[in-house]
């Protein structure tokens, strides 16, 4: 099967679905009832539309999450960097501790 997009395939599943709805009458003159195989298709079709709503739904909330996670990280480096600021100035800017503290930042 050639490599193809996810949006070319929802396509072709809903594509297959009317021509041969359409062509019913024809397909059962030729000995084979359709309906069977269209209505698992519809119902394979059905579970990829959920499941492409919960994908959609996770990415959302991951997207929450990494938002979330990003912020409280930024929280935390303000806070440790004004408590560096602190200690310089507590300390001075010779001070080993602050030396040390400020090769942390580099």
């Amino acid at each position: 099967m050639a490599k193809m997009n996810e949006a070319t395939k929802r396509d072709f599943v809903s594509q297959m679905i009317t021509p041969v709805e359409e062509s019913n009458d024809r397909l059962v003159t030729s000995g084979f009832d359709p309906a069977t195989k269209v209505e698992a298709l519809k119902v394979k079709k059905q579970e990829a539309a959920t499941a492409e709503i919960a994908q959609q739904e996770a990415a959302a909330k991951a997207k929450e999450a990494t938002k979330l996670s990003n912020d409280k990280l930024d929280e935390a480096y303000r806070e440790a960097s004004n408590f560096a600021d602190l200690l310089s100035g507590l300390l001075g800017k010779e001070d080993e501790l602050i030396k040390k503290v400020r090769k942390f930042r580099k």
